[in-house]
């Protein structure tokens, strides 16, 4: 009896070792996935953060290079058109006024980009005296920037197309084209007039060769 007994409390204690080994493993698993949630909560912002990098990396080539030498484009195509340039610069002005205004739209989006919170903290300055700190702070979330980040490259992007575009155009440009950008009404009753003109004289040479 005295022997099972022993047995019996050897074994309890051995199963007691076991349960409290597995409740052990039990807290580091838990442990363990609270740190991977932590880590790829880490690795998706870190990724947002390297898209948004990007995006603002081109904003910023698109503000301070390409569309700036496209805007140069567009003025150099238009002084060097003489006098059908002095034509052009109206319509020129009107679509350069029109970029401008696409490019002031951005404003608000690059607004809520930067800082769209701000909460206070208390601070030591360099004499150990407590000072209140405004801090400024990002509540949007990884979503909200890339689709800000987005619309503003995508913005400038079309702004810059249309700027090489238009200098293109310009250049290219013949006088019936210009008459057609200034007045196209003008221009299409001129083209309707011309038709009607071309018409009569092709009837009148056909009927001239069938009867002669």
């Amino acid at each position: 009896m005295a022997a099972l007994k022993q047995i019996y409390s050897k074994r309890e204690k051995t199963q007691n070792k076991i349960i409290a080994a597995e409740g052990a493993v039990t807290v580091a698993l838990d442990r363990m996935h609270k740190v991977e949630d932590k880590v790829l909560g880490y690795m998706a912002n870190v990724q947002g953060a390297f898209q948004n990098l990007y995006q603002i990396k081109r904003a910023a080539e698109l503000v301070t290079k390409e569309i700036p030498s496209n805007m140069n484009n567009v003025r150099r195509a238009v002084n060097l058109g003489g006098f059908q340039g002095t034509f052009l610069s109206t319509v020129v002005g009107s679509e350069l006024k029109d970029m401008t205004m696409d490019m002031m739209s951005l404003y608000p989006f690059l607004e809520q980009l930067v800082t769209s919170g701000t909460y206070n903290s208390k601070e030591f300055d360099s004499n150990g005296n407590i000072i209140d700190k405004r801090n400024k702070v990002n509540l949007l979330n990884s979503a909200e920037r890339y689709y800000i980040c987005n619309t503003v490259v995508s913005k400038l992007e079309n702004i810059n197309t249309s700027l090489y575009l238009l200098a293109w155009e310009i250049q290219t440009m013949r006088w019936r084209d210009l008459f057609f950008k200034l007045d196209p009404e003008g221009w299409a009753a001129v083209m309707s007039g011309k038709n009607i003109v071309e018409g009569v004289v092709s009837d009148w040479n056909y009927n001239l060769r069938k009867y002669n």
